[in-house]
């Protein structure tokens, strides 16, 4: 299991580049696309799904059920932190709102496949160890 998180990890850290420098091309070649904050977004997704990959591995380890519990309560808690941002960056700038709902919706399903690729390796990792 170590392995498979240290290669999450090196692969997150990848994606997380390569969404970086292609935010950082698109908010220089065009002006307003996206939000400005767009790179506390990419650090706030790295690390939601670091931290929900590595609690659903941990949670694997363990009975079926419980990582299928931890994995709804997990992805519902991550659904309510998301609609509280962007509800209370709607409040603040209303005037950046639809831009920043917008390049978060885009960051959340790239992170959301992302999280869904891996855990699929981890079940592949279990049936062959079972």
């Amino acid at each position: 299991m170590k392995e498979l998180l240290s290669r999450f990890i090196r692969n997150l850290i990848i994606l997380t580049a390569i969404l970086a420098s292609t935010g950082f091309a698109v908010s220089y070649f065009t002006s307003g696309v996206i939000t400005r904050y767009w790179p506390l977004l990419l650090l706030l997704f790295a690390g939601i799904t670091l931290t929900l990959v590595a609690v659903l591995i941990s949670a694997s380890e363990k009975k079926f059920s419980r990582f299928s519990n931890t994995f709804m309560l997990a992805s519902m808690l991550k659904i309510l932190l998301l609609i509280l941002v962007i509800g209370g960056y709607s409040f603040k700038f209303p005037g950046d709102a639809i831009r920043f709902s917008v390049t978060l919706l885009v960051l959340y399903l790239i992170y959301l496949g992302f999280e869904i690729y891996w855990l699929l390796q981890l079940q592949r990792t279990d049936k062959k160890d079972s």
